[in-house]
C-alpha cells in the first residue's frame, strides 16, 4: 500500500497542481497544465489513456514466464524454477499493478464526473480504463489469489481502503469479469478502428481476454472441485464472439513462405525481414498487441546464445506427421542420430527450435543478422555445441529476431489461436466431450497450419488417444514462449507432478552424440535412459503453497489486515 500512496499526487504523463477552494479568487495557473484545464475535450482523456498501453509486456517477459517452467533448463539454476524461492520484501508486479489501478481509477472518475454533454465522446476512454484495470487485476489474482480491489482514485484520506483486507478470489474474479463486459458493451470492433488507433483496445480484444481470463478461473475452479461450469461457459461465448469476427484468421503464407510460415509470424515488420516481402499488414491473427516502429521505437535486440534452452519434455510433445505422438507413430526414426528425432514431424518443431547443422540467424551478436538482399549471408551453423549454444542439445529460435537492429515486430498479447485453444479446451471440460464439427472449429486449424492431419473421434478412438492431453499437447506447442505453460500446469493443478519431474536434454547414451568428436569428449550427468540431466529430480519441488505466490512481506508490515497466502 505504501507504493499506492506515492503515486496518489504524482499521475504518469500529467503534471497538477492542487486549486485552491477560495471562492473569489482565480488562482488557475497560467504556465502549468492542472486537472481542470487539462480534461477540457476528448482528446485530452485519449492522451491520457495512452500510458495504459505501456502495460502490455515485452516478449522476452512474456518467454520469463515459460522460463520458470516445466519445459525450459537455465545455464544457471533459478529458484523460481525449482521451487526453493521464498517470500521477499517487495514485489514488481504488486507495486506496479497498484500503481496503475490508481490511474485507470482516476479517468474512469474523471469521465463519470464528466459533464453530461461530454459524456458520449469519452466513453470509449471509460471503456479502455476499465479493460486494463481489469487486465492488471488479472495478473494479479493470477498470482497471488485473492487481493484487495480497489476501484476509486485513493487519497491519503482513504484510509479504509489504502489498509483494506484482501478480497476473495471469487470476489475478484467477478469483479475482472464485470469491468470486461463493461468494456465490452462501449468499445468499438477492431475494424471500427482507423488510422492512429488502428491498435488500441478493440471489442474483440476484451472478449479475448475475459475467454483467457473466464478459462484460467474455470479450470482453477473445477480440479479443485468448486465448479466453474458458468465460467467455462462465458469462456466458450466469449471466444466463439471472436471467432465469428471477420477480423481476423490464422497466418498460413506457406504460398509464400514455405514450412517457415509459422517462425516468421512472430518476425513480421515494417522493414523487410522475409524472402516474401510480408509485413505486419499481411498478419490477421494478432488480437492485441504491443506496438513497436522501427523509425519511432524499435525492438530491443536479445543474443541468441544466451536464452535458456528447451527441454527433452517439450520436444517430445511434437506430434509425427501422421497425427501420433512419438511413442505410437511408426513415422519415429528415433534418438541414434542427432537429426533422427527431427524428422517427420510437426512443422512447428523446426519453426520453434533450431533444427541441427542448419543456419540460424539472430539480430545479436551483429554479424548474426540476417539481410534479405543477400539471404543466405551472415547467421552461424547450429552445430549443438553445449558450449555456448544450447544446455540441453535443444536451441529455441522463436520470437528470436533475425534481422539486425533496429527492428520492430509487435508482441503477440493475445492472438487468434490462442482463441481456438480456449474454445477448444472450454468446451471439452464443461461439456465433457467435443465433437469432430467443433474440433475443426478450433485446434484443427492449427494442426492443419502445421502439416497435421484433423483430430477426430474416430482417430483418438482407434489410437487410443486421449482428448484432454490432445488439446493440452496443442496449448503447449502453439504458445510456446508467450508465457502460459506454468499458469497453465497450476490451473490444471497438475503442477505437483510436472515440476518436480527433472529437466532434461537429448539422449547422449548409445547415439552419434556420444560416438562422434566433438560430443564425445563432454562430460554428463544422465538420467537412467542416458538423457542429459540438466537439473536432477531431486533438486526441484512443488508444494501445495507454491500454486499462490507469497504477498511481499513489506506490504504486511504496512497493512496488519493483509494475511500471507498459506505456508508461506
Amino acid at each position: 500500500m505504501k507504493r499506492i500512496i506515492k503515486h496518489i499526487t504524482v499521475l504518469p504523463l500529467l503534471a497538477f497542481t492542487v486549486l485552491s477552494c477560495e471562492k473569489d479568487l482565480d488562482l488557475q495557473p497560467r504556465d502549468k497544465i492542472t486537472e481542470l484545464s487539462f480534461f477540457s475535450n476528448p482528446q485530452d482523456y485519449k492522451l491520457f489513456a495512452n500510458q495504459f498501453y505501456e502495460f502490455f509486456p515485452e516478449f522476452n517477459t512474456l518467454a520469463n514466464r515459460d522460463n520458470i517452467s516445466d519445459i525450459i533448463a537455465h545455464w544457471d539454476q533459478n529458484d523460481l524454477s525449482d521451487g526453493s524461492y521464498v517470500p521477499s520484501p517487495n514485489n514488481d508486479l504488486w507495486d506496479d499493478s497498484y500503481a496503475n489501478i490508481r490511474n485507470t481509477n482516476y479517468l474512469i472518475d474523471r469521465t463519470e464526473n464528466a459533464a453530461d454533454e461530454r459524456k458520449p465522446d469519452i466513453a470509449v476512454y471509460k471503456a479502455e480504463a476499465q479493460f486494463f484495470r481489469a487486465y492488471l487485476y488479472y495478473n494479479l489474482y493470477k498470482e497471488f489469489g485473492g487481493v484487495p480491489i480497489v476501484d476509486i482514485p485513493l487519497t491519503t484520506e482513504d484510509e479504509e481502503q489504502l489498509f483494506a483486507a484482501r478480497d476473495t478470489r471469487e470476489d475478484v474474479a467477478a469483479f475482472i469479469m464485470n469491468d470486461l463486459d463493461a468494456a465490452i458493451a462501449v468499445l468499438p470492433t477492431h475494424d471500427q478502428l482507423t488510422g492512429v488507433d488502428i491498435g488500441r483496445v478493440s471489442k474483440e480484444a476484451a472478449q479475448a481476454i475475459k475467454a483467457r481470463a473466464a478459462l484460467f478461473e474455470g479450470t482453477w475452479q473445477k480440479f479443485r472441485g468448486q465448479g466453474g461450469d458458468d465460467l467455462l461457459q462465458q469462456a466458450i461465448d466469449a471466444s466463439l464472439a471472436v471467432m465469428n469476427s471477420p477480423s481476423f484468421e490464422l497466418f498460413d503464407r506457406r504460398d509464400v513462405l514455405g514450412d517457415e510460415s509459422y517462425k516468421h509470424l512472430f518476425l513480421l515488420d515494417k522493414v523487410p525481414s522475409n524472402a516474401a516481402g510480408l509485413t505486419k499488414a499481411d498478419n490477421r491473427e494478432y488480437i492485441l498487441v504491443k506496438k513497436y516502429d522501427v523509425d519511432i521505437r524499435p525492438t530491443n535486440s536479445v543474443r541468441i546464445h544466451v536464452l535458456p534452452s528447451p527441454t527433452r519434455k517439450f520436444a517430445d510433445l511434437f506430434l509425427c506427421t501422421d497425427g501420433l505422438p512419438i511413442d505410437k507413430s511408426p513415422l519415429f526414426q528415433g534418438r541414434n542420430t542427432i537429426l533422427s528425432e527431427y524428422e517427420n514431424r510437426d512443422t512447428r518443431m523446426s519453426n520453434v527450435m533450431a533444427t541441427p547443422f542448419t543456419k540460424v540467424w539472430a539480430s545479436n551478436p551483429a554479424e548474426f543478422g540476417r539481410n534479405w538482399s543477400n539471404p543466405d549471408a551472415g547467421g552461424f551453423e547450429y552445430i549443438v555445441s553445449f558450449s555456448n549454444e544450447t544446455c540441453t542439445g535443444y536451441l529455441r529460435k522463436k520470437g528470436v529476431v533475425e534481422i539486425a537492429p533496429p527492428f520492430s515486430p509487435d508482441v503477440p498479447i493475445i492472438r487468434l489461436a490462442e482463441v481456438y485453444l480456449i474454445y477448444a479446451e472450454a468446451l471439452y471440460e464443461r461439456n465433457g466431450s467435443i465433437s469432430d464439427g467443433e474440433l475443426d472449429a478450433s485446434i484443427n486449424k492449427l494442426r492443419n497450419r502445421a502439416g497435421l492431419p484433423p483430430l477426430t473421434g474416430a482417430f483418438i478412438g482407434s489410437n487410443g488417444l486421449d482428448v484432454r492431453e490432445e488439446i493440452r499437447r496443442e496449448r503447449t506447442i502453439e504458445l510456446f514462449m508467450e508465457g502460459h505453460r506454468l499458469d497453465d500446469l497450476r490451473r490444471w493443478k497438475t503442477a505437483e507432478v510436472e515440476m518436480p519431474m527433472a529437466l532434461t536434454g537429448v539422449r547422449y547414451t548409445g547415439t552419434q552424440y556420444a560416438n562422434e568428436a566433438p560430443w564425445n569428449d563432454i562430460q554428463f550427468d544422465l538420467d537412467a535412459e542416458g538423457n542429459i540431466v540438466r537439473q536432477a529430480a531431486a533438486n526441484r519441488q512443488y508444494e501445495e503453497k507454491h500454486y499462490l505466490f507469497p504477498l511481499p512481506t513489506h506490504q504486511l508490515v504496512i497493512n496488519p489486515q493483509l494475511k500471507q497466502n498459506p505456508d508461506w
